[in-house]
């Protein structure tokens, strides 16, 4: 399949190709790290951590060569793990080793990067020394359009995550790593991932309509800020109904922006754990056995274990609470700034923010009166995921109005 062929190369968000990819160092890179043997504190087999969740991504706070604290994101999908050229990133990345050419998700040009070395890098009181991490100049990269949206410092990718269970509770915002195998409750959904080319992979059974499903491999992205993606071309070459109503929207990688339509499907199951109304991404392909993936959107939904020890993801259902999905109905997607402003990364041409006049680019200052710094993204996801009126100030008082419905079809459940 082309998707296995392709994360050779990836290393923030799935690659497209390998042209102009040094498959040779990539691979390199993807075994840098193979000997190494995290460090525990006597006497402790886990250490619980504070998450920080920007969007739905998850991310925690480390320490390089000894005190430099970072902020790196939790990637599952992610082959290797690396370092960016924030000002701390720069602080940290004192050698530089051989080059690396990255491609991301995207229709872009490559990033340029290069191997570098950290003397140690700390997960709470875990530490791993001699650490092999890919440098990368992500804030001159098409993944940005602004300097300032470069909040965070790095990714801890497979090479270091496969050595501990992950526990995954947004809920409290707390992540928890364990030397040990997670000891299923009789409650759980438990679910054997398989892992090829550092990706994990478990079957789910994924349903287009009343009548028609299919059972699938998907790979768990804790990386992706989304529900569900599969490639348009399962559906297009076995005649699969699917719903009528789709959005245009869009996706960003290290190679820019990947344009794509966005549906609900019905449901997803994944082992005892039913998703329903699952809002999903199909990503333009030839291959219908590319791009099925599932997100950390979906999986934050509950509290979720990715044991590493034993091979097993772990869906802690909860009786008690329902699965939404949050439609963006505003069509306006919103990135955090360093200076505490927000930034339009992408206008949705069908919704009504395009109808607005916000544009690419425009720097927020205020939303409904409050103002940009008492903002994250999170909060924007949760007002624009609602029937609503907006006004929204970018710089200079520059105000634009507009109202927000439920599309028919695709968000009134």
């Amino acid at each position: 399949m082309k998707y296995y062929i392709a994360i050779i190369c990836v290393l923030l968000i799935t690659v497209t190709s390998l042209n102009g990819c040094s498959v040779a160092n990539v691979l390199r890179m993807m075994r840098a790290n193979n000997d190494l043997v995290p460090k525990w504190p006597s006497n402790k087999k886990q250490q619980i951590l504070d998450a920080f969740y920007i969007g739905e991504k998850p991310y925690i706070k480390v320490k390089a060569n000894d005190n430099t604290e970072l902020l790196f994101l939790i990637d599952t999908g992610a082959s290797f793990s690396m370092v960016f050229d924030t000002e701390i990133g720069k602080s940290v990345a004192n050698k530089k080793g051989f080059d690396l050419s990255i491609q991301g998700w995207g229709d872009g040009e490559n990033t340029p990067a290069y191997q570098t070395e950290l003397n140690s890098l700390d997960i709470g009181e875990v530490t791993f020394n001699n650490v092999k991490v890919a440098y990368i100049p992500i804030s001159t990269s098409q993944y940005y359009l602004n300097d300032k949206e470069a909040i965070f410092d790095g990714v801890l990718g497979h090479d270091l995550m496969k050595h501990f269970s992950w526990i995954f509770d947004k809920k409290v915002s707390k992540i928890t790593i364990s030397s040990e195998g997670y000891k299923p409750k009789s409650t759980d959904s438990v679910v054997p991932f398989d892992v090829s080319f550092s990706k994990l992979s478990i079957p789910a059974i994924v349903k287009f309509n009343e009548t028609e499903f299919v059972e699938k491999k998907v790979i768990i992205d804790t990386g992706s800020r989304h529900y569900l993606k599969l490639s348009s071309a399962y559906p297009r070459n076995n005649d699969i109904t699917l719903p009528e109503t789709k959005v245009r929207a869009a996706d960003f990688g290290m190679s820019g922006v990947a344009l794509h339509e966005r549906i609900t499907l019905p449901n997803i199951q994944i082992g005892d754990a039913i998703f329903t109304n699952v809002k999903t991404n199909l990503i333009k392909s030839d291959d219908e056995d590319d791009w099925w993936v599932i997100g950390s959107a979906l999986m934050n939904q509950y509290v979720t274990i990715i044991d590493y020890h034993n091979n097993n993801f772990v869906i802690q259902e909860d009786k008690e609470k329902t699965y939404a999905t949050k439609f963006n109905l505003a069509g306006l997607d919103i990135r955090k700034l360093t200076n505490g402003n927000l930034f339009v990364r992408y206008v949705y041409p069908d919704l009504p923010a395009k109808a607005s006049g916000l544009k690419q680019g425009d720097e927020i200052e205020s939303i409904n009166g409050i103002d940009a710094n008492f903002l994250s993204e999170e909060d924007w996801l949760t007002m624009a995921s609602k029937p609503a009126a907006f006004n929204i100030c970018k710089l200079k008082s520059d105000c634009k109005k507009f109202k927000t419905k439920h599309i028919q079809g695709y968000s009134d459940f």
